[in-house]
């Protein structure tokens, strides 16, 4: 059956998610935006100016919307995910996806980074109502920050632990901490059987890619790319006086990386199976090996090509 879904905040992730639903073309798809949009105004998609800060302005377009994804981050005190859902409510909208998409919201809960504190606000809305069905979803960290600067679709370039493309890892504590990577466009694929399954949802949906360590990680890129990685291991102690650093600095950003690395050395970031194994059994998920070579062994090939070449071009040279 088809539906009508409003996209909030379609940077990103979001885009990754817009890409989906048009590419299955099943759904009328509106996305909302601050702007005019114009990346996906040009591909034909219904970009709707909307004033976050204004329950009437949203609820002038989620009228006959079924479906709400939210993808949009807040600033402390900001009411853009509360007014969304107001609005949704006020319109009859069916479900509601908050802006997640991260670690395992289950196990941190009201914990983790200050930058976290809108969606822990909007968790706290969702359960005080009764009029609109939600999930909270986890899908670890994107496996697309394992590609090279400026290589990703939509995603912004973050630093994590292991970083293929400088042959380096910088792993708090130890390398035995598990992380649950989701390739963005699967995200997308597990969004649309999501939204598509007539049953109640669970509290909490997790789209599981693959689970690793860091230090398969490392093991795993020194494979593909033939280059032996340098690797630091920092101790908890050292990861503690960071974010002491960083909150001295009183920059947001900075001190929300810090204590990222914290959490990088436990196990949040690994996420149990859905709740369904039915639903989301038949999606091919991308895996790292699988991303890592589509990526990085084309650049040992070049270098094996260059080596035999200069050979070829020194033997050529001496025989003529």
């Amino acid at each position: 059956m088809s539906q009508t879904i409003a996209i909030a905040g379609a940077g990103g992730i979001g885009t990754h998610i817009v890409d989906a639903i048009v590419k299955q073309g099943k759904h009328k798809l509106i996305v909302l935006s601050h702007g005019s949009n114009q990346m996906l105004a040009d591909r034909g998609i219904d970009v709707r100016t909307v004033d976050y800060s204004s329950v009437a302005s949203l609820s002038e377009v989620l009228k006959g919307v079924d479906v709400v994804m939210s993808f949009v981050s807040s600033k402390a005190g900001d009411d853009c995910q509360p007014n969304l859902l107001e609005a949704a409510i006020a319109n009859g909208v069916k479900r509601f996806i908050p802006s997640e998409w991260a670690g395992d919201v289950e196990r941190y809960g009201d914990q983790g980074p200050a930058l976290y504190d809108f969606k822990r606000t909007m968790r706290k809305k969702l359960a005080e109502q009764d009029k609109v069905e939600y999930t909270l979803i986890s899908n670890g960290l994107f496996m697309d920050y394992l590609l090279p600067k400026g290589a990703k679709k939509y995603l912004k370039d973050v630093r994590i632990p292991v970083n293929i493309e400088e042959r380096k890892a910088r792993i708090p504590v130890h390398g035995e901490a598990s992380v649950t990577m989701t390739y963005a466009d699967d995200i997308g694929t597990a969004v649309i059987k999501l939204v598509e399954d007539t049953r109640p949802w669970p509290l909490y949906t997790y789209i599981h890619g693959a689970t690793t360590t860091w230090d398969q990680l490392v093991k795993l890129g020194e494979e593909v790319t033939g280059d032996k990685f340098e690797v630091e291991y920092v101790s908890m102690e050292k990861l503690q006086e960071d974010v002491v650093a960083a909150k001295a600095t009183g920059d947001p950003m900075r001190i929300f990386f810090a204590s990222v690395d914290i959490y990088y050395a436990g196990d949040i970031l690994s996420l149990p199976q859905h709740s369904d194994p039915t639903l989301f059994q038949d999606i091919d998920y991308k895996q790292p090996k699988e991303l890592l070579s589509e990526w990085y062994a084309g650049s040992l090939n070049k270098a094996l090509v260059d080596i035999v070449s200069d050979l070829i071009y020194d033997v050529l040279s001496i025989l003529i």
